[in-house]
């Protein structure tokens, strides 16, 4: 198994990176020692969470993989059979449109076509990006790949589609997300939230411990589809039974297609044990994910 992280945003939604990967592929800026170059994308590698879900092409969120809806600029994963012969990472940036031969279009509900930008490419998931620009509506996909013959799919574009990643690329379970403990001093620890547990063989929370009363804790919680939020004033933030506030929500900065959000830690939530945490944003509402609350 690999694991790690480095470089990490801070409290004030400054632009860094975050470098995370484990069993199950998931993956923001994989670098040389595990065998592909990031170039600063991100990489969801597998996931079976939309496999069999209704004929031709599915599109879901890559991060919470609710299938039929995504956001202009946010990532997609879109699953099927006989996409592509190998599987192929995107290895530049700005991302290709043409990944192993194979190629995503995008026509809108008022008739533009544009090329998606990918990510990653195999035989039965797609990785891409939804293109700027596109109109709010239905869409129709085109996949063109090694087989020849095309293979066509829909999704309702929105302009707002939050979704949060989980440690597991599943859409459920332990965030994929960090700590921040900001001392009297203004300094900054960063820590970990969630780990691999080889007994269980799966990602499991870790405790938050709060501390003494002069720490300042926060969540930044990373997801796709949040950064053409009308109002970050607006949105709602739940961390188990308490109200969360947002600092920032938008783009990560950094990695193409990732949004963040910050949230600082209510102290009424210590001892709570392992909790939901969900935003809801523009009439949307993330799926739910873990935090661990000591």
């Amino acid at each position: 198994m690999l694991a790690g992280s480095i470089d990490v945003p801070n409290v004030s939604g400054s632009a860094g990176s975050l470098i995370r990967w484990g069993a199950d592929g998931l993956a923001f800026r994989t670098f040389g020692s595990s065998g592909q170059s990031g170039g600063g994308q991100i990489f969801l590698i597998k996931s079976d969470a939309v496999s069999g879900v209704g004929p031709g092409a599915v599109t879901a969120s890559a991060a919470s993989f609710i299938p039929g809806r995504a956001a202009p600029d946010s990532i997609a994963a879109v699953f099927g059979t006989s996409f592509s012969a190998t599987t192929i990472s995107a290895t530049t940036t700005p991302l290709p449109t043409a990944l192993g031969g194979v190629t995503v279009k995008l026509k809108d509900s008022v008739g533009t076509e544009r090329d998606a930008p990918l990510f990653f490419v195999s035989p039965t998931q797609i990785n891409y990006q939804i293109p700027s620009g596109t109109a709010p509506g239905a869409a129709t996909i085109t996949i063109a790949g090694q087989s020849g013959t095309p293979v066509t799919g829909s999704v309702s574009v929105n302009p707002v589609v939050p979704g949060l990643f989980s440690a597991n690329a599943s859409g459920e379970g332990p965030a994929a997300a960090i700590a921040i403990r900001v001392k009297p001093d203004n300094s900054q620890i960063v820590e970990s939230v969630f780990r691999f547990d080889q007994a269980q063989n799966k990602f499991v929370t870790i405790p938050i411990d709060l501390g003494p009363e002069t720490d300042r804790l926060f969540l930044v919680v990373f997801g796709t589809g949040i950064r053409q939020r009308t109002d970050s004033a607006r949105i709602i933030a739940r961390i188990g039974r308490a109200d969360a506030q947002v600092l920032f929500a938008g783009a990560q900065g950094s990695l193409i297609g990732l949004d963040q959000v910050n949230l600082a830690i209510p102290r009424s939530l210590a001892g709570s044990g392992e909790v939901d945490v969900a935003l809801t944003m523009d009439g949307q509402t993330t799926n739910f994910l873990k935090a661990n609350i000591r």
